[in-house]
């Protein structure tokens, strides 16, 4: 009866661990959501950019300080000599004396206002920032994903052509030695050969760099490579005409957001240079005490309140320059902005044209991967029947592969320029990816 049931308990405990190896195979099943939404917020350049936020909302308290009082507190303790004129009158004590100060600002002509909105206005454009980073973040994150299957395929479809040309040609090595095949056969398999296993590693050095892009972006690169699927088409989400995209662009765009903050803030700077020629007015009051102090021996407490207007003034007026200086910064950064707007919606217009191009592509070149294949299977038939030459059979292998690469790539670059139309028009987010 024990033996029994030492033998069902070690039945029991590795069928346990089987399927605790299992689900933990299945848990390392790549999710693309999952990781897209794992990149949007824990990529350095994410967390980078949320503590630039929480610094800029910092400043705006500090800022803000401006508006309350300031409150100064100094004491002093020392032996203090002082010598006069006329006999008796010298003094040496152990003076000590304690201050307490309250400043208000009455009025900066708008200084400290100015200053504020500006610290608000950057935690505005650090919030906008933000969103560009996830959306060229995102956008990174699928080209990787996607670049990463289409080397996969074509490193497949490379490795097939080698293993094909490879048998063709021992299959006329075996014909030559055996007295019916020709020399000269052998010598073009070889060639083809050659350049199969070329194209190879051209393509396993494309899918090596795409797999470094892939890790940087997601922090890991999947162990099952074979599972990774592609994503479905988002046509449907991008509209239909050019005037229509170039609108959304310049309504929606996270750089074009962030570039008019950025104007914003240049020109609340003029207000700030300004501001800062006036003068500044400011209430004070103090209370000191005092002991054996400047020469009086005993007590002594003083007090006051009184307004203080401050007004540095440079006599070469540099305090107006430096008002001319922002207004022609706020001019430059208003003429750049103009130049974004102009390379943003460039850059639209160029993957517009990009987007139909590829769909064409796309169409035409899996249509000739198809009829390539055709073609390689009849002429494959007809060599073995003596009415196709071996070239012919070599040359189909070349131009199979070559279309089954294109063809990939093509529908590879539907997807691309679909995800950064959509960026560009800042409508793309994890809710619009979908796998097949």
């Amino acid at each position: 009866m024990t033996r029994y049931l030492a033998i069902f308990v070690f039945l029991f405990a590795n069928f346990t661990f089987a399927q605790d190896k299992e689900s933990s195979l299945v848990s390392e099943k790549f999710n693309l959501i999952e990781s897209l939404d794992d990149v949007l917020n824990n990529h350095k350049l994410i967390k980078a950019t949320q503590i630039d936020i929480k610094a800029s909302i910092l400043r705006v308290k500090q800022a803000k300080g401006g508006y309350y009082p300031s409150f100064d507190l100094t004491a002093n303790y020392g032996h203090e000599h002082i010598n006069k004129y006329g006999s008796g009158n010298n003094t040496q004590l152990a003076a000590r004396d304690a201050t307490a100060k309250f400043t208000q600002t009455i009025t900066d002509f708008g200084l400290t206002d100015s200053t504020v909105k500006t610290s608000e206005l950057a935690v505005k454009q650090s919030k906008a920032i933000e969103t560009q980073i996830k959306n060229d973040l995102l956008l990174r994150a699928l080209t990787a994903y996607l670049r990463v299957i289409q080397a996969r395929e074509s490193v497949k479809y490379a490795f097939q052509s080698v293993s094909n040309i490879k048998k063709q040609t021992e299959l006329e090595d075996a014909a030559v030695t055996a007295g019916g095949g020709l020399t000269s056969d052998v010598l073009q398999a070889k060639t083809q050969l050659a350049g199969a296993q070329a194209r190879l590693i051209q393509f396993e050095g494309v899918l090596s760099a795409a797999k470094h892009e892939f890790e940087y972006v997601f922090g890991f690169f999947p162990k099952d490579i074979n599972a990774l699927s592609l994503t479905k088409s988002i046509f449907n989400l991008l509209p239909k005409t050019l005037e229509e995209a170039e609108n959304k662009t310049i309504l929606n765009n996270p750089a074009l957001k962030a570039a008019s903050v950025n104007k914003e803030i240049g020109k609340e700077g003029i207000n700030t240079a300004r501001a800062s020629l006036f003068p500044t007015i400011k209430g004070t009051i103090s209370h000191s005490e005092k002991q054996d102090f400047g020469g009086i021996v005993g007590h002594k407490r003083e007090s006051s309140a009184k307004i203080d207007l401050s007004y540095p003034l440079n006599l070469s007026f540099s305090e107006y320059a430096g008002k001319d200086a922002a207004v022609e910064s706020y001019l430059a950064t208003e003429t750049r902005i103009d130049d974004q707007y102009d390379m943003t919606l460039q850059m639209l217009r160029t993957t517009w044209d990009g987007l139909n191009t590829a769909q064409q592509n796309a169409q035409f070149l899996t249509n000739q991967a198809r009829i390539s294949k055709e073609f390689l299977e009849l002429a494959r038939t007809e060599r073995q029947a003596g009415n196709r030459s071996l070239l012919d059979v070599l040359g189909g292998e070349t131009a199979l592969i070559n279309a089954q690469a294109d063809a990939i790539a093509a529908k590879i670059e539907v997807l691309i320029n679909s995800f950064t139309l959509l960026s560009l028009m800042g409508g793309l987010t994890i809710d619009v990816v979908e796998l097949i």
